[in-house]
C-alpha cells in the first residue's frame, strides 16, 4: 500500500435507498481506512447507533458481521482496508445495516483525489435530511412516521393504534416526537467524526 502521505482519497456519495427526498452524505475517506472505520462512519454520519449488525457487499462478496463491533477480516485473519477492495471510479457498493429494518445504503465511488497536507479523514463535505430513528420499522415505518408528523398525529403512532400496526414496539418516546427530517448538520457530523476516527497528515506542513 502508498505511504499515508501519497496516499488516496475516496470521495464517496452514500444514500438510503427506498427513501424519497433522498437522505444522502457525501465522504472523503483515506484508503489506508479500514472496512470497519468506513461502517463507523457511516454509522455517525447517518446516526445511526451501531445497536445491530451490518454487511457491505462488492465485487460479489459479503463482508459480514456476527456481533455488534466485530471487525472485518481476511482469510490471514489482517484487518480488510479500502485499499485492498480496488476501489473504482463509480463503483457501487451496498452496506446494509439492522437485518430487521433492512436498511439499504448505496455507496458510489466518486472520485480519487489525492491527500490534501494537513487535512484531516474522514470527513463529511456534504449531506441532507436527518438519518431515520433507529428500530422505526424500515423505510415503510419511517414514511409512517413522516406522515404522523405531518399531520400531528405520533402519539396514535407510538401507541401503534392504526390499521397497519406500525410503531407497535414503541412506548412514549420523546426523541420521536422531537425527530426534525430536514434537520442535518455537518459539523456536528465532522465532530463526532473527528473524535472517534479522525488521523491527521502527520506530513502536513512542508
Amino acid at each position: 500500500m502508498s505511504d499515508v502521505a501519497t496516499s488516496v482519497v475516496y470521495q464517496l456519495k452514500v444514500s438510503l435507498r427506498g427513501i424519497s427526498p433522498m437522505i444522502w452524505r457525501r465522504l472523503l475517506v483515506p484508503e489506508e481506512m479500514t472496512l470497519y472505520a468506513l461502517h463507523r462512519a457511516i454509522q455517525i454520519a447517518f446516526g445511526w447507533e451501531d445497536y445491530h449488525l451490518h454487511a457491505f457487499k462488492l465485487h460479489g462478496r459479503r463482508y459480514g458481521t456476527m456481533w455488534t463491533g466485530e471487525r472485518h477480516r481476511d482469510a490471514a485473519g489482517r484487518e480488510v482496508m479500502l485499499a485492498d477492495l480496488q476501489l473504482r471510479l463509480r463503483q457501487r457498493i451496498l452496506y446494509e445495516y439492522d437485518f430487521g429494518d433492512l436498511w439499504e445504503h448505496e455507496i458510489r465511488v466518486e472520485a480519487k483525489l489525492e491527500r490534501e497536507g494537513g487535512k484531516v479523514y474522514p470527513v463529511c463535505i456534504a449531506g441532507a435530511r436527518a438519518g431515520p430513528p433507529e428500530d422505526i420499522g424500515g423505510p415503510g415505518g419511517y414514511e409512517a412516521l413522516l406522515d404522523r408528523l405531518s399531520f400531528g398525529d405520533i402519539d396514535r403512532l407510538l401507541r401503534g393504534d392504526d390499521e397497519e400496526d406500525v410503531g407497535e414496539e414503541f412506548e412514549d418516546d420523546d426523541a420521536l416526537r422531537a425527530f426534525e427530517p430536514e434537520r442535518f448538520s455537518r459539523r456536528e457530523v465532522n465532530a463526532e467524526l473527528k473524535r472517534e476516527l479522525a488521523v491527521a497528515d502527520k506530513h502536513s506542513e512542508s
